[in-house]
């Protein structure tokens, strides 16, 4: 008999050991196999929406947004959907409004940045939230013949347009609900200067 490959000088027990192996290397192999023929293997996409869909499922808009943009673009590795996408743009956009201003007083903002350092000046509050949008987020500026208005999407747009009231470089003009429609006319909306 030939020595056993394993060290083992009974070649019986060296033999089973071979064996035992090339057994537990097959049933790996079938079990991988099976695994992914069966759709059980969890790409990156997988993951990405698994997280976000907890999240959101416990009132995280930015997550709601997140599938929605997910599901839109295709973005995260996750195959586009349109069903999936609109059902989490109707959550994402639920109680959120556009809070509509244009610069008064003087006040001649050129360009998005010229707003947000006024504004954050006299309200640091007006930001985002982690879980939310909150006060203020998606600011976007868009020229209206000589000066430069802007907007702002907000859970709280009485708090919003109390801030904007309250800035004399700032008028406000007009709070208005958002719709799935709107927000993605708004969101591919690109900020304008003068």
């Amino acid at each position: 008999m030939f020595p056993s490959p394993v060290g083992d000088t009974h070649p019986t027990l060296g033999t089973l050991a071979i064996k035992k192996n090339m057994k537990m290397k097959t049933f790996g192999l079938v079990l991988a196999s099976c695994w992914l023929l069966a759709g059980c293997a969890k790409t990156p996409g997988d993951i990405y929406v698994r997280q976000q869909t907890k999240a959101a499922e416990a009132g995280n808009r930015w997550a709601q947004f997140n599938l929605w943009d997910a599901y839109y673009s295709g973005k995260h590795e996750v195959d586009k959907n349109p069903a999936k996408a609109d059902k989490w743009l109707g959550k994402f956009v639920k109680d959120i409004y556009v809070v509509r201003f244009e610069p008064a007083n003087g006040f001649n903002p050129r360009n998005a940045g010229d707003y947000l350092k006024d504004i954050l000046k006299r309200a640091p509050e007006v930001r985002s939230d982690n879980k939310r949008l909150g006060v203020a987020g998606f600011f976007r500026t868009r020229k209206q013949g000589d000066k430069l208005a802007a907007s702002f999407l907000t859970n709280e747009p009485d708090k919003l347009q109390a801030y904007i009231e309250n800035n004399s470089d700032l008028k406000f003009i007009s709070v208005e609900p958002m719709t799935p429609q709107s927000f993605i006319e708004y969101e591919r909306s690109i900020q304008e200067s003068l």
